[in-house]
């Protein structure tokens, strides 16, 4: 396992949060030379650039981002190990949890619905604005995304991704029942140049609109300003303009007193899926995708429509998976998350390197043989355990008839960090198996900011000759 500390993390916290390493001196922990020393021995050991420092401050490159996500969660699911120990659950409850940021139009229902198509994970949803979707992700954030691309506006571009498009959706016109230009099939934009338009701002479909009336010369009065499509229909029925709008928001149909015409113009924004492969299968993810199609189809085809397998739809398909059978509970899923689950005096002098000496004595199931793996001697490692147990109150080890054996807590323990241990351990061999942006080194200067890009790894594996 990579020997990842709390103070590292802490310090790539600092630099996104403040843009600088003056944080890290402020609360007391380390001085601000210290904090740069140890950010590039961490960069050695990864072979990879952490921060870029410039002229007007200090942030994260890309595998720093993901270097710090993956140290929270497995901070976080330390700390919620100890404190939940009074629990006792087994291991076989536990369940991979995929934080997944979506959009604020679908997050309504998501996590019930994906609950029960996907029983053996467990979603995390995360809705937010589309344009904060993409950052989240690209920072790595989340585990996958969902959102909405148009042209003038782009998805996140992290290297080494899965990405999907789940479904093309062109722009249309909504226009009054009684409009001259009703009648018309297919719409240009020219015709629209003199009509009263009522303006929707914000989301995606503002990002269009805003393209589309720029294009019109002169440019067309607008009536209203509203910041969302039913308020824009809604003004659109009692005659007030014409407004460009979404078929997926509108659950089906535009409604009484309004109809929907095509522009010759396309102005298409693209539904995409982005998933991290290392968080998630690609078998998955595919299945994840295909749900998402038939997600989308049924809520423009119809109004209300859920899929299949939720409670207004009782009948089974095939590869839906089925709740269990009557009688049958199944064990409630203990969740990781980000969150602080306990107080910092208590799981403070848990470093995740503890997790593995934890590991190697079980396997060993002796400390004299623990100790000489870890190339330490048994009474120093007796001594580390005893500091270990006091300072976080939980008994760790106990002696047996055959040797040492691990606590059930310590057991537990390492059963609830065992996924995200094992998402660090990928990440750090996916950085080290890249081809490795140049380390400074030792009493050399680092690169200043208008020296050129710093490619990542995680994006230098991906990229096209």
């Amino acid at each position: 396992m990579f020997d990842l500390r709390r103070s590292d993390v802490v310090l790539l916290q600092a630099v996104a949060d403040h843009g600088s390493l003056h944080a890290v001196e402020r609360d007391g922990r380390m001085t601000q030379s210290s904090a740069s020393r140890r950010l590039v021995k961490l960069e050695r050991r990864l072979r990879t650039l952490l921060v870029t420092r410039g002229a007007t401050g200090t942030e994260p490159t890309e595998a720093g981002h993901a270097v710090l996500h993956v140290g929270r969660r497995l901070l976080a699911a330390i700390d919620f190990a100890i404190a939940t120990t009074h629990h006792g659950s087994d291991a076989a409850s536990r369940l991979p949890v995929v934080e997944f940021a979506v959009g604020t139009e679908w997050a309504y229902g998501l996590d019930r619905h994906l609950a029960g198509r996907f029983p053996d994970v467990v979603f995390d949803i995360v809705p937010d604005d589309c344009h904060r979707v993409w950052q989240r992700f690209e920072r790595y954030a989340a585990d996958a995304a969902l959102g909405w691309e148009t042209a003038r506006r782009p998805m996140a571009r992290r290297g080494g991704v899965l990405v999907r498009t789940v479904a093309e959706e062109p722009q249309q016109i909504a226009l009054p029942l009684g409009h001259p230009l009703a009648a018309q099939e297919i719409l240009d934009l020219r015709d629209l140049a003199r009509t009263e338009w009522v303006a929707v701002v914000g989301g995606d479909s503002g990002d269009d609109q805003g393209w589309a009336l720029s294009r019109l010369t002169p440019v067309p009065p607008v009536s209203f300003t509203v910041r969302s499509q039913g308020a824009a229909l809604d003004l659109v029925r009692r005659g007030y303009g014409i407004a460009l709008v979404s078929p997926s928001t509108l659950g089906g149909g535009a409604g009484p007193g309004v109809v929907l015409r095509p522009l010759r113009q396309k102005f298409v924004r693209r539904l995409r899926l982005a998933v991290d492969p290392l968080a998630i299968p690609e078998p998955l993810a595919e299945d994840l995708c295909a749900w998402l199609r038939r997600l989308y189809a049924l809520r423009t085809a119809a109004p209300g429509a859920v899929p299949a397998g939720t409670h207004r739809d009782r009948t089974p398909h095939s590869g839906d998976h089925c709740a269990p059978a009557t009688g049958q509970t199944a064990p409630p899923p203990v969740l990781l998350s980000e969150l602080r689950w306990s107080a910092a005096d208590r799981s403070g002098g848990f470093e995740p390197e503890h997790l593995h000496l934890l590991r190697v004595i079980g396997r060993t199931g002796s400390l004299n043989q623990a100790a000489s793996a870890l190339l330490v001697t048994q009474p120093a490692l007796t001594r580390r355990i005893h500091r270990l147990e006091a300072s976080c109150g939980l008994s760790l080890v106990h002696s047996t008839a055959r040797g040492t054996s691990l606590s059930a807590t310590a057991r537990r323990l390492l059963a609830c960090t065992g996924p995200a241990e094992h998402r660090l351990d990928a990440l750090v061999n996916h950085l080290r198996e890249g081809d490795s942006a140049p380390v400074p080194a030792a009493g050399r200067p680092p690169a200043r900011a208008g020296a050129g890009p710093v490619r990542s790894p995680v994006s230098a594996r991906t990229a096209s000759p």
